[in-house]
């Protein structure tokens, strides 16, 4: 009775692994993206320039 529930455990523990490096992997993929998206910010704010005012588009 012991070894099926130990049996149990490994297994759960083996499955429970596997999500824990694939979130991993996956936080790791969207902080490589967070960080390109805030270099791309950073170049069209030196590109425009942070002088720019702030008022409605042309539409309203």
């Amino acid at each position: 009775m012991l070894e099926i529930k130990v049996s149990y455990l490994e297994d759960t523990v083996a499955k429970l692994n596997d999500v824990i490096i694939d979130q991993e992997r996956t936080i790791g993929s969207l902080i490589m993206r967070i960080e390109s998206l805030e270099k791309k910010v950073e170049d069209l704010i030196e590109v425009s320039g942070e002088a720019r005012p702030n008022r409605k588009p042309p539409h309203y």
